[in-house]
């Protein structure tokens, strides 16, 4: 038996209504509109409320669980994802997946400086790992950094970093030996107000700009800013991939419910769609897969503290759940019939735009992480042994 799901006793229906209670009391007033997906603020001003929001959860003792840093209840853990999650309102800031690797990887001084900001608010974390000619094949990655004295100069480009532009460290990945592929790679911890570091927002078909390009120039990081051993940044960061195809899709909401409301609300030969057997059987059958995504995340769960993950486990995941996420805002949009065009801010547009931007959204879950395409690569070759795939020289 692979997944222990054990339902949230009664005894802690205190602990809720003290989480809802303080949610209703200290959520931010933003200008930014929250959305699907891990999306990021235009306004340094919301930035600060989020930091402040952040700081007030941890500090009311409603932290989010975060990647290495250390554990609590499992209980209260599900509790907090749900009630955060309903909020839409992002509560731990940047990629914390950086916390995993520094727990496991970085040295005591390292943890005792970056681990306890991150829960806080107190840092902001971006991942520099993607470039524009290496993204799902990572180990072609051409950012540089050379040993000069005790410091390495990095020199190089990185692209879709979340949180960049307003990153306080980011978690870097670049080239220190000779040699081709993973072995030369590296890890360091980037002071991203570092001389040479300029981080350019891109603005993608959401109208957002949740991603950057992050150009390095001449980059100077002290050498005690290496994560991990020289020249074994591919091992630090393939524990962290697995944590984010893992944890893709986790957290609170309800996409199903949320798709029942709009079944409810749109009207089809003058009487709620919800009432068309065609499309409860449509709904009925997502909601099948959703469930199916809940267990395939509470199993990877499972292994993981149980130290029995296998390298597949994590992909299967992430691969469910990102193409039934596109799915289910294909469907959401086919629903609205001819209004499913309409975006935010147009008068006839079904909860001001929320579906829509959710599809255009959508497409970067099946990259996120390593692609699809990579992931089933992955589960075909180290789960069930087949050969290789051929790649160019």
């Amino acid at each position: 038996m692979d997944v222990d799901v054990p339902p949230i006793p009664a005894s802690y229906d205190a602990f809720r209504e003290r989480l809802k209670a303080f949610i209703a009391a200290h959520k931010p007033t933003l200008h930014w509109k929250p959305r699907a997906g891990l999306r990021v603020p235009d306004d340094p001003e919301d930035v600060a409320a989020l930091r402040k929001w952040v700081r007030s959860l941890h500090d009311a003792g409603f932290s989010v669980p975060v990647y290495g840093l250390g554990t609590r209840d499992p209980f209260e853990a599900r509790i907090i994802n749900e009630e955060l999650g309903r909020t839409r309102i992002p509560s731990i800031l940047g990629n914390p997946l950086v916390g995993g690797a520094i727990a496991e990887f970085g040295t005591e001084q390292q943890r005792d400086t970056y681990l306890p900001a991150i829960p806080t608010g107190a840092h902001i974390w971006t991942q520099l790992f993607s470039e524009p000619n290496a993204g799902s094949d990572l180990s072609s990655l051409t950012t540089r950094a050379r040993l000069d004295g005790d410091r390495y100069v990095v020199n190089g480009q990185k692209v879709w970093s979340t949180w960049a532009q307003f990153a306080d460290y980011g978690y870097l990945l670049a080239r220190t030996g000779t040699e081709a592929g993973p072995a030369g790679i590296t890890a360091f911890i980037l002071d991203m107000r570092s001389p040479g570091v300029t981080a350019r927002p891109l603005r993608e078909m959401t109208g957002t700009t949740d991603f950057n390009e992050v150009f390095l120039d001449e980059v100077e990081i002290p050498a005690d800013n290496v994560l991990g051993p020289v020249g074994g940044g591919w091992r630090v960061a393939s524990r962290s991939l697995t944590q984010e195809r893992g944890g893709l899709g986790g957290g609170g909401g309800d996409p199903i419910r949320d798709l029942v409301d709009l079944a409810r609300q749109r009207m089809i030969g003058g009487r709620p769609a919800i009432d068309d057997s065609a499309v409860r059987q449509d709904i009925a059958r997502l909601a099948a897969r959703h469930r199916i995504q809940r267990y395939l995340g509470h199993s990877v769960a499972t292994k993981a503290a149980s130290g029995t993950i296998t390298a597949w486990d994590a992909p299967v995941t992430k691969i469910w759940f990102s193409e039934l996420n596109l799915e289910l805002a294909e469907y959401a949009l086919a629903l609205q019939g001819p209004r499913g065009t309409l975006v935010e801010g147009e008068e006839w547009a079904c909860d001001d735009g929320r579906w829509q931007d959710a599809f255009l959204y959508a497409r970067a879950f099946t990259i996120a992480g390593g692609t699809n395409e990579i992931m089933r690569n992955l589960i075909g070759e180290r789960g069930l042994g087949l050969p290789r795939q051929e790649r160019p020289s």
